[in-house]
């Protein structure tokens, strides 16, 4: 029984006194790092013949139309380009409407009534005329006769100019007269492309475009 008791004292006392072995990890193993794979690009689909083939048919196509359009529109232009004029005139044309009728033109019509016009001196003596009608002798405008000046009084016309056409008028002594006016006291009865012809007692006296005035001697 001693022994026992000395035997387990002794076993606590060696227990008590060695510690018991600390138990150390065991190293891991050393994992390898991971290589990165290559990523390939990813190569494009190739399109299929069919659709390929059917784009190339629809272009063609496309193509043929542009230039049949092209060919239809030469034509039409050299058919337009050689077409004869008188296909023009062929087109029938409305009517024009019918002009409207403008009133005639009246003149004053040419009487073969004897004219007094101015003699060698540049002077129509009125009243010498007159005077030889009374005594039944032949008229003579271009004959200067002697008249009482008591019985005669004398005026000076020009005659500048003639503006002819429907409505004729004359430039006498710088003044713009028309058929059926009065120029000191001569009626103003027609006017003629180079002339002017005033009325006065009966007689026509007929005064051409001149630079230089006429005399004209009246009765009083």
């Amino acid at each position: 029984m001693k022994h026992l008791l000395l035997l387990l004292l002794v076993g606590l006392a060696g227990c008590q006194s060695s510690p018991a072995p600390s138990v150390l990890p065991a190293p891991s193993a050393q994992t390898a790092a991971p290589v990165p794979v290559p990523v390939r690009p990813a190569v494009p689909a190739a399109p299929s013949t069919n659709g390929l083939e059917l784009k190339v048919r629809q272009q063609a196509q496309y193509i043929e139309a542009l230039i049949s359009q092209n060919d239809a529109l030469t034509a039409k232009l050299a058919a337009t380009n050689a077409s004869p004029p008188s296909a023009v005139s062929s087109v029938t044309l409305p009517p024009e409407p019918a002009p409207t009728p403008r009133p005639p033109v009246t003149t004053s019509p040419v009487s073969a009534e004897p004219t007094l016009t101015p003699n060698a001196d540049n002077v129509i003596d009125l009243v010498a005329a007159i005077v030889t009608e009374k005594s039944g002798e032949p008229v003579n405008p271009f004959t200067v006769r002697t008249v009482p000046p008591e019985a005669m009084r004398e005026v000076s016309l020009q005659v500048g100019g003639i503006v002819a056409g429907p409505m004729a008028c004359a430039v006498v002594n710088d003044r713009l007269v028309q058929v059926g006016e009065i120029v000191e006291s001569l009626a103003v009865e027609r006017i003629e492309p180079d002339a002017v012809l005033l009325r006065h007692s009966g007689k026509l006296l007929r005064l051409p475009v001149a630079e230089k005035a006429i005399r004209v001697r009246l009765p009083l």
